[in-house]
């Protein structure tokens, strides 16, 4: 069945207001979307079936979505905080009446923009996470951004090739971005001081987590099966967690820790998470726009593990 035909199948009914709401089943869960006015109902119905995708790219996780009744809410909103013109303007989870992701999109931009966009991914890919205490922000958001990127792929929505030029290329800025400062203490200062750094030292450590659980256990443990763990037993929480709380807990999940080294080798030293080498050994080599991949590389069997398309 084409895109442009699965729209034809939506059971969309409109609440007094005049929003459009729709149930969307996925492996694990039920959607509920709300789109807001004004929106073609065309166009609506082209926006719900983006959302069930998308739910679907994050299900390449582990097969199912992380809280199985979350609200999606669709805000027309062009040239919003930081999309510019961009099909996705901006995206955010709320938590305090349950699971909330709020998607501001530009409804005058073709639907195939939307497809191609990563905010809803990224956004989606919080769920799969508790949320954290301010200090720990760059663990929720790299986690998030370092799945907004593989998950992509995995869909064939990036080449692999894409995907790891974009890891690189946010890798790199985060390693410039405010050295002065540990990844705990760019928590701290906040988004406007500190944002490269806050996004990407979580990704890089999510990166190198995913590498070593794989490596160790010969593809039996990732990061993909220790979140599966943590989705069954402890999403969706109600409660805030620090970044150690969460660490610890994950390592529970595997034959030796892994997480909370890894916290305490980078969390409060100033500088960036070492990638280098674990790029490398992935056969990635290069820098962003001149991107190789080396398919004779130590591990690059984990790369195409990574990233290879579902």
């Amino acid at each position: 069945m084409t895109m442009g035909s699965l729209f034809l199948l939506s059971l969309m009914s409109t609440t007094a207001n005049g929003s459009y709401v729709d149930k969307v089943d996925v492996a694990g869960a039920t959607l509920h979307v709300e789109i807001r006015q004004p929106v073609q109902e065309k166009k609506a119905r082209e926006i719900v079936d983006w959302v069930r995708a998308t739910a679907n790219t994050v299900n390449l996780t582990y097969g199912r979505f992380p809280n199985p009744s979350p609200k999606v809410v669709v805000i027309p909103s062009i040239g919003g905080r930081w999309g510019g013109d961009s099909a996705v303007t901006f995206g955010r989870v709320t938590r305090w009446d349950g699971e909330t992701i709020e998607l501001f999109v530009n409804p005058d931009r073709p639907i195939e923009e939307f497809y191609e966009d990563w905010t809803a991914t990224h956004e989606f890919s919080h769920l799969m996470l508790p949320l954290l205490s301010r200090e720990y922000r760059w663990i929720s958001e790299g986690f998030a951004t370092y799945y907004q990127n593989v998950l992509m792929a995995r869909a064939g929505r990036y080449t692999p090739e894409f995907a790891w030029q974009k890891l690189v290329a946010g890798f790199e800025r985060g390693q410039d971005s405010r050295p002065d400062l540990s990844p705990n203490e760019a928590a701290r200062e906040g988004i406007a001081g500190a944002r490269m750094k806050i996004y990407w030292s979580g990704a890089a450590l999510a990166l190198l987590a995913d590498i070593e659980l794989r490596e160790r256990s010969n593809g039996a443990e990732s990061l993909d099966s220790v979140l599966d763990e943590f989705q069954a037993c402890c999403l969706p929480s109600r409660r805030t967690w620090s970044g150690q709380r969460l660490l610890s807990q994950l390592d529970t999940f595997v034959d030796e820790p892994v997480f909370m080294p890894l916290y305490r080798q980078y969390a409060n030293r100033q500088g960036f998470p070492e990638f280098d080498k674990a790029l490398s050994d992935l056969g990635v080599a290069g820098h962003y726009g001149e991107i190789r991949l080396r398919d004779d590389a130590r591990l690059a069997h984990i790369r195409q593990a990574i990233s290879g398309s579902r």
